[in-house]
């Protein structure tokens, strides 16, 4: 009997090591962009309303650098950013269902995307992915998260960040890329 795989979900997770990424830096930045109200999109009802901007700054060019080279290793794609932004959930906050694909215009939409916990309590939240198997629809996969985890997965498939359940804020960057 052969067996070809059509269709696959491919979802990669690490903990950056090896590199001194200032998670400081990079919270204290995403905290002046929530002061400073620099929004994504300026829309109450756009999900990308609660995503922050997020300035340039050698923290995040050493993680995506980091990204980028350790990707292009392990399963010889190389990344390139396309978009990034930042989140911070309160207690009691989650995020939205979404994906980042742009549906009246699939080629210009992204491959992949990945979320970095810069400062994530353990056991406080999870990254839940949607998606179907096949005849077996509405499914979940749940990976917790905690500070310095990273994980890459395909732009169409919907995801969200659970309720914080801690006492702190969690704060996360999400950052589009297209392979090439």
């Amino acid at each position: 009997m052969e067996q070809k795989v059509l269709s696959q979900i491919d979802v990669y997770v690490d903990t950056v090591e090896g590199v001194k990424i200032d998670n400081q830096q990079l919270k204290n930045d995403l905290l002046n962009s929530s002061i400073l109200e620099k929004r994504i999109s300026s829309n109450p009802k756009d999900y990308a309303y609660q995503d922050l901007h997020l300035p340039f700054s050698q923290s995040y060019t050493w993680l995506n650098d980091y990204v980028r080279d350790h990707f292009n290793v392990d399963y010889n794609k190389v990344l390139v950013s396309t978009k990034e932004w930042g989140n911070i959930y309160l207690p009691k906050e989650s995020s939205h269902s979404r994906h980042q694909v742009e549906p009246l215009s699939l080629k210009q939409s992204p491959d992949y995307t990945y979320i970095y916990c810069v400062e994530v309590a353990k056991n406080t939240c999870e990254f839940v992915m949607e998606y179907n198997d096949n005849r077996r629809a509405n499914q979940t996969w749940h990976i917790p998260l905690e500070t310095n985890k990273l994980i890459i997965f395909p732009s169409t498939q919907r995801y969200f960040i659970s309720q914080n359940t801690g006492k702190y804020m969690n704060v996360f960057i999400t950052v589009n890329c297209e392979y090439v």
